[in-house]
């Protein structure tokens, strides 16, 4: 892990974040049209990307961080089977797969030098 002041909470709320994501997914779903196409695949990759984000902070860099964002890989695709088969309302849907990756990548693609969980520990502390 790296290097924070509050490793326990940036590691509950990486966790906190995947039960949350796992339990919208899986929950009852309501038919209907959205109002806004797509929506839905854009929510994907920014709720992936904020995950990923927090693993980039919370693991080193290399093997651990790979790790943990290939089980985000894992979870993502793990959670569309879950849906496909107990979710009532719900459909697996390999788009959300594709937006759950390009939220992956990107974030660590931004975050790779750069420590967004190290900065907010020194905002705060300022």
């Amino acid at each position: 892990m790296n290097p924070l002041r509050w490793p326990r909470l940036w590691l509950a709320l990486w966790l906190a974040g995947m039960a949350i994501g796992a339990y919208l997914s899986l929950r009852a779903g309501i038919l209907r049209v959205p109002v806004i196409p797509h929506l839905d695949k854009l929510i994907h990759a920014l709720g992936y990307g904020v995950l990923a984000m927090l693993a980039c902070g919370l693991f080193a860099p290399g093997n651990a961080r790979r790790a943990a964002l290939l089980w985000l890989l894992l979870f993502g695709g793990l959670i569309e089977l879950a849906q496909g088969v107990w979710a009532v309302n719900r459909l697996a849907d390999p788009w959300d797969l594709l937006a759950n990756t390009c939220g992956i990548g990107l974030a660590a693609l931004l975050f790779r030098r750069v420590n967004v969980l190290t900065a907010v520990e020194r905002l705060i502390r300022n």
